[in-house]
């Protein structure tokens, strides 16, 4: 209609804005009102959660909880939201970061395609194939690290984008901060600091040679060294906390290959991730894509290097999780596990498409082929949500993730608790989530026990703890303290009694004792 059209251009952003914002709340108050656990349904969405509160409510706050695996810049952004109660153990502080992050990356992705192809329709259906993803989506709603990621990725990239366009500093040195920033949320972002601190060094010194001007080179060598800020900082700060610059790469979660996933080696990780691009977005941006490849060919050099330059700064995080994933430092499998590490290519293939999907309307006049197209780029959020072999892998997955019984014992403990410390004898994911589901207890009265020397497993809990739950199946950094008092548990049951005890757990309460500290 003329007049909706009129009213439409020029407020693209805000519509945009709108709508993504409209998408997820409803998203969350709908998945909330089925589930109210659903927002920390990862394993790691707790653990992060905590994380953040830890600085302000642990045995110790302060920043030294910084790290040791985790970079910390989600946390830090989580931690005003986690601090607080309601937000901390709803798990709602996920989606108050969250979502601004994920209407930033896609009025930002708006911005990249309309400034490479001129069309505001095109760069706002662009924003809406990555936008209205439910994948993407429910990622927004958790206190994962992958929202911050995108946006500062994103961030990056339209940065560099303006820069090579207008060539004004200002927009090299917003990359450069936006990099630095990526680098501090996950590993993937790393290739990112090489990358933008060569083409700054590269320009700097072609503009010495050219004019004689040193000052650009310093300031381009400046802008460079800024990119390595992030990784520098943590490198420093496993050295200076840890003595190790690369501890966060030697512990029992870091991202070096480990037995464990040596069986990685027998998959065809290739076709499990090109499986994964599939039901996450779909064949249709894939084929927008391809024609994308021959209008590059068909365009001017100088059209085509802004363009290139963009494709290869959003292309490394996801070629880093793809080296990542072949050479068996993460896991991804055919059963959705971890799939939600190809998001990252959603930003590669939501500009490249929008190259083809300017291409195909270029060529193609006829409105009801154009209003097919639109609606196979937009059909698959639906196909995603109603078709149970595709499905949302990132909530399939997060879903298969929550740990029923930790939050139960975690309820249980909470409506039981009468003061005292706490010893959990679990390994940390599993102890995370259980400080999560009794939330109103603080976390200063948890005691996270792993494996230690012998002296520390014969010490007796009784002497210090109130409260002890054991997992019976726990992780791998408390698997010998565990075996040490199962074994020892007739020794446990004469100062303890058992509150709940399932397969995996068990939940012990101290006895009482009386003046002259025997039990009764």
């Amino acid at each position: 209609m003329p007049g909706g059209r009129s009213f439409v251009e020029g407020r693209e952003r805000y519509i945009l804005a709108l709508l993504l914002s409209v998408a997820a709340c409803a998203a969350g108050v709908a998945l909330y009102h089925i589930d109210r656990h659903v927002f920390l349904y990862f394993g790691d969405a707790a653990s992060h959660i905590v994380k953040a509160r830890q600085f302000v409510d642990s045995q110790r706050p302060g920043i030294h909880n910084i790290g040791p695996v985790w970079l910390p810049l989600p946390h830090i952004l989580l931690l005003p939201f986690a601090a607080r109660d309601g937000l901390f153990s709803s798990g709602i502080a996920g989606p108050v970061v969250g979502i601004p992050c994920f209407v930033g990356t896609g009025l930002l992705l708006f911005s990249m395609v309309c400034t490479l192809t001129g069309s505001r329709p095109i760069a706002f259906l662009s924003a809406c194939l990555f936008g209205l993803n439910p994948n993407v989506i429910y990622m927004a709603l958790t206190p994962m690290s992958e929202p911050s990621l995108l946006f500062f990725v994103t961030l990056g990239g339209y940065a560099l984008l303006r820069w090579s366009h207008t060539g004004a500093d200002r927009w090299l040195l917003l990359c450069a901060v936006a990099v630095m920033l990526a680098t501090l949320c996950r590993y993937e972002a790393w290739l990112l600091a090489p990358f933008v601190s060569f083409v700054a060094a590269f320009k700097g010194i072609s503009i010495e040679r050219e004019t004689g001007r040193s000052a650009a080179v310093v300031r381009k060598l400046l802008v460079a060294a800024l990119c390595w800020a992030g990784i520098v900082f943590w490198l420093w700060w496993n050295q200076a906390q840890y003595a190790d610059a690369l501890d966060f790469a030697h512990g029992t979660y870091s991202a070096v290959p480990t037995a464990s996933r040596e069986y990685l080696q027998y998959q065809n990780q290739l076709s499990v991730l090109g499986t994964a691009v599939l039901n996450i977005f779909g064949p249709v941006p894939l084929f927008a894509c391809a024609i994308a490849v021959l209008r590059l060919r068909r365009m001017a050099a100088e059209q085509r290097r802004p363009l290139l330059l963009l494709l290869l700064f959003l292309g490394l995080p996801p070629l880093s999780t793809l080296i990542a994933v072949l050479a068996g430092f993460v896991q991804v499998d055919q059963w959705w596990w971890n799939w939600r590490y190809v998001l990252t290519l959603g930003l590669v293939l939501s500009v490249a498409s929008a190259i083809g999907l300017s291409e195909f309307f270029g060529r193609v006049r006829s409105a009801s082929a154009r209003s097919v197209a639109v609606a196979c780029f937009l059909g698959m959020p639906l196909v995603q949500i109603i078709v149970p072999s595709v499905g949302v892998a990132t909530f399939e997955d997060a879903a298969k993730c929550f740990d029923r019984d930790a939050n139960t014992l975690g309820e249980r403990l909470q409506s039981t608790y009468k003061g005292g410390s706490i010893a959990l004898l679990t390994g940390e994911g599993q102890g995370q989530r259980i400080m999560v589901s009794s939330c109103l207890l603080p976390l200063e009265r948890f005691h996270m026990n792993y494996n230690c020397d012998e002296k520390r497993f014969r010490a007796p809990l009784w002497a210090s703890y109130q409260y002890v739950v054991i997992g019976e199946d726990p992780a791998p950094e408390s698997d010998q303290f565990v075996d040490y008092w199962l074994s020892h548990r007739e020794l446990l049951l004469r100062y303890y009694h058992v509150l709940l005890e399932d397969s995996h757990y068990v939940l012990m309460e101290r006895k009482m004792s009386d003046p002259m500290g025997k039990i009764e």
